[in-house]
């Protein structure tokens, strides 16, 4: 299968649970199409509009709706706010698209979907609606050329490395004493095989191998810059040149109703208790409860 023919796989799993929120939703309230608004710039930002070639500066207070690229530069960052209380910080040496942002005010429902082209980004997801969390279905995912990061209401950072064709999610700690954020990493490749990633841990999807088991966030070798705007790798010719966005929208096979994403976080479906989090603010200066784990890739 073609690369572009396991990216459209991969999101239709991912889309099949923003379809399914949207049958439910039709009923009562129309989603509203929604735009981010910068609300830190450090540093050279830009922004490159949908449908444009050129690369403007970034403002604070500026809008960033569907189909715009947002990218920092060595030492830059941004923090775009969401409409429904979420946010997502590009880290230097990065480069993002707004895929898909959708939000109903009225019962606080939301479809996020980013794509990032190279780099780091670090999302701080608020929750759904009741019901949506009820469903255990993923309304907001973040794309690389690689794989898939869906999660519920939790703070994970994605890092692409467009060289070696690998991403890795991490999952922050929201709340120490309440560890159960969840983010499904969906590999483009192997089967489109998933893998579950809890609080204080991270995985790895490198090329055909698909995600890897998750392994605690302090043996990563640049754990200390988890969870912060530093991004030392440059960006490469991804930065500036032309990108191909999936669109959520536009995949086929969401008629057919294919499997939803589906998350867990209780014990007797797992098989196992979440893990004890001892994960403070900073994931960079307590480490992560041992766990077993392999030698991870690095990024």
């Amino acid at each position: 299968m073609g690369g572009h023919g396991r990216v459209r796989g991969v999101l239709a799993v991912v889309a099949a649970g923003f379809a399914l929120l949207s049958m439910g939703d039709l009923a009562h309230a129309q989603r509203k199409i929604g735009t981010g608004e910068l609300k830190t710039v450090i540093g050279q930002v830009e922004l490159q509009r949908k449908g444009e070639s050129q690369w403007v500066p970034a403002v604070v207070g500026a809008k960033l709706a569907e189909g715009d690229n947002i990218r920092a530069h060595v030492g830059g960052s941004a923090v775009l706010d969401l409409p429904d209380g979420s946010t997502l910080m590009v880290a230097e040496n990065s480069r993002v698209v707004v895929g898909k942002l959708e939000f109903d005010p009225q019962n606080q429902t939301r479809v996020a979907f980013f794509h990032l082209v190279v780099g780091k980004v670090r999302a701080a997801v608020s929750q759904a609606a009741i019901t949506l969390v009820q469903a255990r279905q993923s309304n907001f995912a973040i794309s690389t050329p690689t794989a898939v990061a869906a999660a519920r209401g939790t703070v994970f950072e994605v890092v692409f490395n467009v060289v070696e064709n690998v991403m890795r999610v991490a999952v922050l700690v929201k709340d120490p004493l309440k560890p159960t954020g969840l983010v499904s990493c969906l590999s483009l490749y192997n089967r489109f095989a998933s893998t579950l990633v809890r609080e204080g841990l991270s995985a790895y999807a490198k090329g055909t191998e698909g995600c890897s088991p998750p392994v605690p966030i302090s043996s990563l070798p640049d754990a200390n810059l988890v969870g912060t705007p530093s991004n030392p790798r440059p960006p490469g010719p991804a930065f500036s040149g032309p990108v191909t966005v999936p669109s959520v929208g536009d995949l086929p096979g969401l008629a057919a109703n294919p499997a939803p994403v589906v998350f867990t976080s209780d014990p007797a479906e797992t098989g196992s208790p979440l893990p004890p989090s001892t994960i403070g603010v900073n994931i960079g200066q307590t480490p992560p409860p041992q766990q077993p784990s392999s030698s991870p890739v690095s990024p």
